[in-house]
C-alpha cells in the first residue's frame, strides 16, 4: 500500500488553503473553493481493500474527538475547505457508537446513553460492554461492587508474543490507558493511596492492586505519558510504585524528551516514561469560553510553553522504534487534551491536541508505508459538546471566538453547563488503512472493533471474471462523441509535521513531514532557514511522507515549505517547527 494512494481518495477539498499556518491575524484569504475528486474512485479504494490479518495495530485514540471537534480544528488549522493531511487521508471511515450501561440486577442491565472514558475504552479492548467508571471489567450491582475482569487486546497481545506499547499525554493511569492493561471496577483508583473505592483490589486484600501497579505487572514493553506523582505514591508493602517498577519489574525511567531520546532498545528492559506529576501540556495556551464570548474575529491560539515534554508523535515515533520487531506489535496511542480541554470549555487547547493527533497519525502512516502489513486506526471514545455556532451571545451558555485559516471568525459554544462542559452520546468517527481496515465502514460500536484489531478470520475477495459475453451489440455507433477540453483546475496541497524537533534528532533521523496534493503534476518540500534551503525532497504528484534530515542542524525556526504545480498554476503550505537542543 502507498500513501499516494490515500491521499488521492481524501484530497477532496483542498483548494483555497496557500499558506495555512503562517498568516497573520489580520490576513484576508479568499473564501476557499472546493473541488470534487479528480476521478471516480472505486478501483482505487478496491486496491487497498486486504483481508489478511494485520501483523502490526496501531490504535490512535483522540480522547473527546467527534466530528464537530474535528471541524472546528481543521477548520482553525487549514480552512473550510481544507483537509488534516494525515487524519483526513484514511481511505475507510465509518461511525461508531459509544453507549454503555448502568449498574443493576443483571444480566440485563439498563443502558447509559452517554458514557464516560473508563467504558468506552474498555468496549474496544475487551469487546464488551460496562458502566461508569468502570475499567475493563464487567458491569455488577453497584459502583462499589467489582465485575468480572475482561481480558484486553494489549493482554491478548502480550500473550502471542508481541511487544505492546500504551502511551498518552494524559496521566498514564488515566481512564483510557488504563483500560487497556488493567482491571478496576472504579477509574479514580489510580495509585495505592487513592483506593478507597476499591478495597477489593488493594494488594493488601489480596487484590492486583491500583492502575499504576497493575500496568507494570502487566509488563508493557513501553508504557508513557504523565502521571509521575501517581508512581510515587506508596505501595501497600511499603516502596513507592515508581521503586517497585523499577526494582521488581525492571522497567527503565524516563521523564523528559532527552531521556526519551536516549533509549535506542528494549534489550535493557522496558521503558516507563512519566514526563509530568499530572496530565500533559496541550499544545496552545487556554482560550476559556465565557457567558460573554472569549477571543474575537482576530484572536488566534498561541504556543504553550511545553518545557522538555515530548508531544504525542515523538512518543509515537519512539514507541514504534523500540516496538518494532519480527513478531510485531501492538501500541495505543491517546491525545488525551482534547477532551480535558473541552471539559475546560478551552477551545485553543483541544484544537492543538488534535492537530498533535493529526501529527502523530502521519508518524503512524509513514511507518505503514514501509509495513504494509500494519492496520492504523484512529478513532475517539465518546462526544463532547463542543459546537460550532454563529456567534450570537443567545447560542450557548459560553462562547469562544478564533480567527480560522480563512481569515474568518469561528465562534464554539458550549451548553451543558454554565461553567465548563460534559460528554454527550453521539456516534463519532472511526477511520482506518492497511490490512483489515474495511471492516470500520458503515456504523459499528465499540465492541466491534475489539475484533478488528485482533484480526478477524480473512474472508476471500471476490475475483475478476474469467468468461467473455458470447453476444455482442448488433450495432457499433458510427461516431465518438468529442471529448470536452477540461478546465485546468487550480493545484491544492496541505503540508503536516511535528512542531518542533531536537537538534541530534534532525541530523539522525530527519523531520517526519506528511503532504497531500492534487490537481498537480509536481510536489517538492523543503526545510527553509533564514530564507536559504538547507533539505529538500521531490514527492508524487499527490504528495507522501518524507524524512528531511539537517546536517547542520542548529537550534532556532525552520519552515517546511511544500509546493506543488500543475496547469493549473502553483500551490504553498507552510509549517513552522522550532528545533531545540533535546
Amino acid at each position: 500500500m502507498h500513501s499516494n494512494k490515500r491521499v488521492i481518495t481524501t484530497v477532496a477539498a483542498l483548494a483555497g488553503i496557500v499558506t495555512v499556518g503562517s498568516i497573520a491575524a489580520t490576513a484576508a484569504i479568499p473564501a476557499p473553493t472546493p473541488i470534487g475528486f479528480a476521478q471516480e474512485r472505486s478501483a482505487d479504494l478496491a486496491k487497498q481493500i486486504d483481508p489478511a490479518k494485520p501483523r502490526n495495530v496501531i490504535l490512535i485514540i483522540g480522547d473527546g474527538m467527534d466530528d464537530s471537534m474535528i471541524t472546528a480544528a481543521r477548520n482553525y488549522e487549514y480552512g473550510a475547505g481544507g483537509r488534516f493531511p494525515a487524519l483526513d487521508a484514511l481511505p475507510f471511515t465509518g461511525a461508531m457508537t459509544t453507549y454503555g450501561l448502568k449498574v443493576g440486577a443483571g444480566p440485563d442491565y439498563p443502558i447509559a446513553y452517554v458514557s464516560d472514558s473508563a467504558p468506552t475504552a474498555s468496549g474496544w479492548s475487551t469487546g464488551k460492554k460496562t458502566v461508569d467508571g468502570r475499567v475493563s471489567q464487567g458491569p455488577s450491582t453497584a459502583a462499589n461492587v467489582p465485575g468480572e475482569d475482561y481480558e484486553t487486546v494489549l493482554e491478548k497481545y502480550k500473550k502471542q508474543g508481541k511487544l505492546v506499547g500504551n502511551i498518552t499525554t494524559s496521566e498514564v493511569t488515566d481512564a483510557t490507558p488504563a483500560a487497556a492493561g488493567s482491571h478496576i471496577n472504579a477509574r479514580a483508583c489510580q495509585g495505592p493511596t487513592d483506593m478507597a473505592n476499591c478495597a477489593p483490589a488493594r494488594k493488601a486484600n489480596g487484590g492486583k492492586g491500583s492502575i499504576a501497579e497493575q500496568l507494570v505487572d502487566n509488563k508493557i514493553d513501553v508504557l508513557m505519558g504523565g502521571g509521575a506523582s501517581r508512581y510515587a505514591q506508596a505501595t501497600d508493602a511499603g516502596p513507592s510504585v515508581l521503586s517497585y517498577a523499577q526494582t521488581t519489574r525492571g522497567y527503565r525511567l524516563v521523564s523528559d524528551a532527552a531521556g526519551m531520546a536516549g533509549v535506542t532498545s528494549l534489550a535493557g528492559g522496558p521503558v516507563l516514561g512519566l514526563f509530568t506529576g499530572g496530565n500533559m501540556t496541550p499544545m496552545y495556551k487556554p482560550l476559556v469560553a465565557t457567558p460573554t464570548g472569549a477571543g474575537g474575529p482576530t484572536t488566534r491560539c498561541e504556543a504553550a510553553d511545553r518545557g522538555n515534554e515530548p508531544d504525542l508523535s515523538a512518543m509515537t515515533e519512539k514507541s514504534i522504534e523500540l516496538l518494532d520487531n519480527p513478531n510485531g506489535f501492538f501500541l495505543q496511542a491517546e491525545s488525551a487534551m482534547i477532551d480535558k480541554q473541552e471539559h475546560s470549555s478551552d477551545i485553543c487547547g483541544a484544537i492543538g491536541d488534535l492537530k498533535e493527533l493529526d501529527e502523530t497519525v502521519a508518524v503512524a502512516l509513514a511507518y505503514q508505508d514501509e509495513h504494509p502489513d500494519t492496520l492504523v486506526v484512529v478513532t475517539g471514545d465518546h462526544s463532547h459538546s463542543t459546537q460550532i455556532v454563529g456567534g450570537n451571545l443567545d447560542d450557548g451558555k459560553q462562547l469562544a471566538t478564533v480567527q480560522t485559516a480563512d481569515g474568518d471568525p469561528m465562534s464554539v459554544a458550549y451548553s451543558t453547563n454554565a461553567v465548563g462542559s460534559d460528554h454527550t452520546g453521539a456516534q463519532i468517527r472511526v477511520a482506518a488503512a492497511g490490512p483489515q481496515a474495511a471492516n470500520v465502514t458503515g456504523v459499528i460500536d465499540q465492541t466491534d472493533l475489539f475484533a478488528t484489531l485482533l484480526g478477524r478470520t480473512p474472508s476471500t475477495l471476490p475475483g475478476t471474471p474469467t468468461t467473455t459475453p458470447t453476444t455482442s451489440p448488433t450495432t457499433t455507433p458510427t461516431t465518438s462523441p468529442t471529448p470536452s477540453t477540461p478546465t485546468a483546475v487550480r493545484p491544492i496541497i496541505s503540508v503536516a509535521s511535528a512542531s518542533r524537533i531536537a537538534q541530534a534528532a534532525l541530523r539522525r533521523k530527519g523531520l517526519s513531514v506528511a503532504v497531500a496534493a492534487a490537481a498537480g503534476d509536481s510536489v517538492t518540500v523543503r526545510l527553509v532557514r533564514d530564507g536559504k534551503t538547507v533539505a529538500r525532497k521531490t514527492l508524487r504528484a499527490t504528495g507522501g511522507r518524507v524524512m528531511l534530515k539537517v546536517a547542520k542542524a542548529r537550534v532556532g525556526k525552520l519552515t517546511v515549505k511544500a509546493t506543488v504545480t500543475g496547469k493549473g498554476g502553483t500551490a504553498t503550505d507552510r509549517q513552522t517547527v522550532r528545533v531545540t537542543r533535546r
